[in-house]
């Protein structure tokens, strides 16, 4: 998603990562728990979901957490989420990405 969202919408990657990372992680949980464990006591939280602790740091940082700060416009939505099917990391991904419904959720929940 990080590549058609700079590609679509002119973002630039790590911001890309810093309002997406969170919920990929979050859609991951219950296929990477372990690895995402690791991430969290890394980050010195312990217990903690990745996904608030990553928030969190990103957070901390002062960067953009939502696709509306970075210029992404609603109506966009759509077209990322087809473009992003197509895009060939999206089958790299460590829980399968079967449709775009699944897509454009993580898109909604990033808006």
């Amino acid at each position: 998603m990080g590549h058609v969202l700079g590609g679509t919408a002119g973002v630039p990657h790590g911001y890309t990562s810093c309002v997406m990372l969170p919920h990929v992680l979050r859609f991951n949980y219950q296929v990477n728990a372990e690895k995402q464990a690791r991430v969290s006591d890394a980050l010195g939280r312990p217990g903690d979901p990745a996904a608030d602790a990553v928030s969190g740091l990103i957070a901390s940082l002062g960067l953009p957490t939502r696709l509306r700060d970075v210029g992404v416009r609603q109506e966009q939505l759509d077209l990322i989420a087809e473009n992003s099917m197509h895009d060939r990391w999206i089958h790299t991904n460590p829980r399968k990405i079967d449709g775009l419904t699944v897509i454009r959720t993580l898109l909604d929940a990033a808006w």
